[in-house]
């Protein structure tokens, strides 16, 4: 199989530099949460939702940090996945794409909601209609391609620029700090609100999935993932800070609460300003959603534990269609059960930051695993000293955030438990179809093109050998 895959996988183009990597990965970050969730959020949480996106930040950095290291190490398409497969165990990096329609689809309701509810300050028109709108005109746009896709970005990009900092500038001396008392009305509504906030920086993971359309991607990734924690912070303490400061948390609760506040201390035009970055923000993101988790879903079939059907590259457009269609096409049927912004984010930030603890296992691996790629990498730490807080860090963040929400939301860890169940099932199926251990080596190896010749570990460093499959290659797939 892993021949087959190294033969038969088309591979992407590499297309995308520092300026189109930076746009696609800060437009798709600071999108939803900045427009969409504040207002939800602020109004049980209040006030103390300035220290929750500050402490969602933590978990958000742990993330950063494994994307530039293993991103520099292993720049590959669909790398969630591949690094939890090849680096921790099989079955807990198959879980990556098997969960990724779950949280694609709950991604894309979240924002086309609230495109819809920003688009209605303009329109006045029923939501529904304008939610399918979108979720076509992204579903069309990413079976095109990735270029016109960093194209679309870079316009929208722009337009959520100009109208955040229209927002943040004049609104910052608008403040009443009465509006900051109380300041904690809600702990429990506080903790929710952190892991919910965790979601908007998963943006950041967009990099390692498109490992093999980034130009230079070891030393891209680990550059543009530093500016992009950077400038995501600090818009998202800004914007929040705000709009606490300028509207009292009482008055807040719905997702289009940022237009009703720029309304408070801007001319008439402002509303329409805030409302248009906010439909270029949720583009941005609905974008990138289809993008990333096609790659992965690419990838996982190219290893032969999903469809073959998933791997295919369109002839014209070079892009994964069926995956892409895959993710794109079920949120249509999903559009009337969308009502729970709140909820839907808690899920995707718990899904997420828990295939990120296995993915920091794996960092923690690479040297022993993959020893020319740990050798060669631009940006590396020192495995007994900075990879070791990494992970625990990592697993600390993992575990505050799986408390908090069987506390204050158990039904999302019910769901994502019994999903993990089901999905155990249909990956012993998919043994049972194939050559076991051979599906074991394929998913435990890297693609030909994507492997370091020992030489070349030499050369960074005496001790590093070259890249082989683990050599229990023979035992279970599990």
């Amino acid at each position: 199989m892993s021949a087959s895959g190294d033969a038969d996988a088309a591979t992407l183009s590499s297309s995308i530099g520092i300026v189109g990597v930076l746009a696609l990965l800060v437009g798709n970050a600071i999108s939803v949460p900045i427009f969409v969730l504040p207002g939800p959020l602020a109004g049980t949480a209040g006030p103390s939702l300035v220290v929750a996106i500050l402490l969602a930040a933590i978990p958000a950095s742990f993330v950063v940090l494994y994307n530039a290291l293993l991103g520099s190490a292993m720049p590959v398409a669909g790398g969630l996945y591949v690094y939890i497969s090849r680096l921790t165990a099989p079955y807990w990096g198959f879980l990556v794409p098997f969960t990724i329609p779950l949280v694609a689809w709950a991604s894309l309701l979240i924002t086309a909601t609230g495109f819809a509810e920003y688009t209605r300050i303009f329109v006045d028109v029923p939501s529904t209609p304008l939610i399918y709108v979108l979720l076509a005109f992204v579903l069309l746009i990413n079976l095109i391609g990735l270029r016109v896709v960093a194209q679309v970005q870079l316009v929208f990009f722009a337009g959520l620029v100009i109208a955040l900092l229209t927002f943040i500038v004049p609104g910052a001396t608008a403040v009443d700090a009465a509006n900051y008392a109380p300041f904690f009305p809600d702990y429990g509504a506080f903790g929710l609100a952190v892991v919910a906030l965790f979601y908007p920086f998963l943006g950041f993971g967009l990099l390692i999935e498109l490992g093999e359309e980034i130009e230079n991607p070891g030393r891209t990734i680990p550059i543009v993932l530093g500016l992009g924690i950077g400038i995501v912070a600090l818009f998202y303490v800004a914007l929040i800070a705000v709009l606490v400061g300028v509207v009292p948390y009482t008055e807040l609760g719905a997702e289009a609460d940022l237009a009703m506040a720029a309304a408070q201390f801007l001319p008439w035009w402002g509303e329409y300003v805030v409302a248009a970055g906010a439909v270029f923000a949720v583009v941005t993101t609905v974008n990138t959603t289809l993008l990333v988790f096609s790659r992965t879903l690419m990838r996982a079939s190219r290893d032969g534990i999903l469809p073959a059907s998933l791997a295919r590259i369109h002839p014209r457009f070079e892009t994964p269609h069926y995956a892409v269609a895959l993710l794109g096409l079920p949120p249509f049927v999903l559009v009337p059960i969308a009502d729970e912004i709140v909820g839907l984010s808690v899920f995707i930030g718990l899904a997420s930051l828990t295939a990120y603890f296995f993915c920091a296992i794996g960092l923690w691996n690479l040297p022993r695993e993959f020893p020319a790629h740990y050798a060669n990498a631009p940006f590396r730490l020192r495995r007994y000293r900075g990879l070791l807080l990494a992970v625990l860090g990592g697993a600390v963040a993992t575990g505050a955030f799986w408390i908090v929400t069987l506390l204050q939301r158990p039904i999302v860890g019910v769901v994502l438990v019994g999903w993990f169940v089901v999905a155990y099932g249909y990956y012993r199926y998919r043994l049972a179809k194939t050559d076991r251990a051979e599906t074991y080596r394929t998913m435990t190896s890297l693609d030909r093109h994507e492997r370091v010749e020992e030489s070349e570990a030499h050369h960074a460093s005496g001790d590093a050998s070259g890249d082989t499959p683990r050599a229990d290659a023979g035992e279970g797939g599990d």
